[in-house]
């Protein structure tokens, strides 16, 4: 079977979907990844012909994988020890036989129409990366949080300079010695922002398909804006090479122009989106103290970080990478 895409046919087995679980908690019985699972089940895109890869840390238990095939009955699980964010990543894309490598993440629930709609978006050859429409769960500030973390800078689908991880697919064939950094702490934060300047200077963009969508779990609110904030310092660090990263040379203003410069940017997103908004607009000032409030918290794990990076490691484990996985 084959899927009219445009002019060309994709067929499923020209797919890899890749599942990436490790920040699924307890795989046994964890209602946020059976929700995932589900929703990928019933796609309209007969993902049952695709090649699957659910990745998982080794120290999960086989026998707690075997309700996963009750939903992915095709599934294959790549288990290694120490698993993170972005080595999971990393593993899908070396394990991966499809020309299009599509990412999904545990704890998002997508559309019925995702896949299709993401599988669509290559039928150009200049497309290699695309990035779907994520949005936050209804939720505290959820919507405020959506334009701060999710939001393209385009309202419409079309090019972008705007991706993320739980909501992606790329070419394999231009991927193939492209890997997503790994040394930025179990979550992966700013691993990205990263992969964004790397793929630019490759001459590679991303397309942003706004009807592949993705409702992504509202996590705690203030624990992860303080988490984002630390990121925002840390992956400027370990990157200087990387636009912008030299403002966290003085440890005692990096607070202010990381999360200052980030909350501007929010805020031209918002401005761009700004019809798109409750009120065709009208919310758009009710947007900006609200997205401020938020830059608050970050600017609190910055400084955090910045100014007392001792007590951020022995109070927070947020940074601290497990022993590399081995090959």
């Amino acid at each position: 079977m084959t899927i009219r895409n445009g002019s060309r046919q994709i067929a499923p087995t020209q797919v890899t979907l890749a599942i990436e679980a490790w920040n699924a908690r307890d795989l046994d019985d964890d209602d946020l990844f059976k929700r995932s699972l589900r929703s990928l089940a019933n796609q309209d895109y007969p993902i049952d012909q695709c090649q699957i890869l659910v990745i998982v840390d080794a120290s999960v238990r086989e026998r707690d994988l075997e309700w996963i095939l009750r939903d992915l009955p095709t599934a294959t699980f790549i288990r290694f020890p120490n698993a993170t964010y972005f080595r999971s990543k990393n593993r899908a894309l070396d394990a991966a036989t499809g020309a299009i490598v599509v990412f999904a993440d545990s704890d998002v629930r997508y559309t019925p129409e995702w896949l299709q709609r993401i599988l669509d978006t290559f039928h150009d050859d200049e497309v290699n990366l695309v990035v779907g429409k994520t949005m936050y769960e209804p939720g505290f500030l959820s919507g405020t949080q959506n334009l701060v973390d999710w939001a393209a800078t385009r309202p419409h689908s079309g090019w972008t300079d705007w991706f993320y991880g739980n909501n992606l697919a790329v070419r394999r064939a231009r991927f193939q010695d492209f890997r997503f950094r790994e040394d930025l702490g179990p979550h992966g934060g700013g691993a990205v922002d990263i992969a964004r300047h790397e793929l630019r200077a490759a001459g590679i963009r991303p397309w942003y398909s706004a009807e592949a969508k993705g409702w992504h779990h509202l996590a705690p609110f203030t624990k992860k804006r303080l988490r984002i904030g630390g990121y925002q310092i840390h992956y400027r660090r370990l990157s200087p090479d990387t636009p912008w990263s030299w403002v966290v040379r003085v440890p005692a203003l990096a607070p202010f122009f990381v999360t200052g410069g980030s909350l501007i940017k929010a805020y031209q997103r918002a401005w761009t989106l700004r019809k798109s908004l409750p009120g065709r607009g009208s919310s758009l000032p009710i947007y900006f103290v609200t997205m401020a409030g938020v830059k608050i918290i970050e600017f609190l794990g910055a400084a955090f970080i910045s100014w007392a990076p001792s007590s951020m490691r022995t109070r927070v484990d947020w940074f601290t990478l497990p022993e590399q996985a081995s090959s």
